[in-house]
């Protein structure tokens, strides 16, 4: 996948069209938005690959199939290893572990990292993310 030329409006549309969803696991959470985001920056449309849960044990078993962690089936779904959070651009993917100790997908905007949870989309220190996936 490479990057479509402008693709920075389309990644900040994203954004803000995620500001004014609420969270629906399965159909705006932060897997969501990941694909979204891929399908701005690059224009291939990865949700259909993940569709199809409606509840966080169908999530995880739907991960299952891709990688026996949460890191390692990320490095299958987005093509390529994980890298280390300094290499990272804006609008690559990063994992970010929640306090409750969830794994969750976030999008690289600046020193920030959006993520969809329950709570809305909230940006919060990249550096608490852990690792990140190229996107294009």
């Amino acid at each position: 996948m490479v990057r479509q030329d402008r693709w920075e409006s389309r990644f900040y549309a994203v954004l803000e069209d995620a500001r004014n969803k609420p969270y629906v696991l399965g159909e705006h959470d932060c897997f969501r938005l990941a694909c979204r985001v891929i399908e701005a920056l690059t224009g291939v449309d990865r949700w259909p690959e993940f569709a199809g849960y409606t509840t966080e044990r169908q999530a995880l078993r739907k991960l299952a199939q891709f990688g026996p962690s949460f890191e390692e089936a990320g490095d299958w779904f987005f093509g390529a290893p994980r890298i280390d959070l300094k290499l990272a651009r804006r609008g690559d993917i990063c994992a970010l572990v929640d306090e409750a100790g969830q794994k969750h997908l976030a999008v690289l905007v600046d020193d920030r990292a959006a993520c969809m949870l329950p709570a809305g989309l909230l940006f919060i220190e990249a550096k608490r993310c852990h690792c990140a996936w190229r996107v294009g």
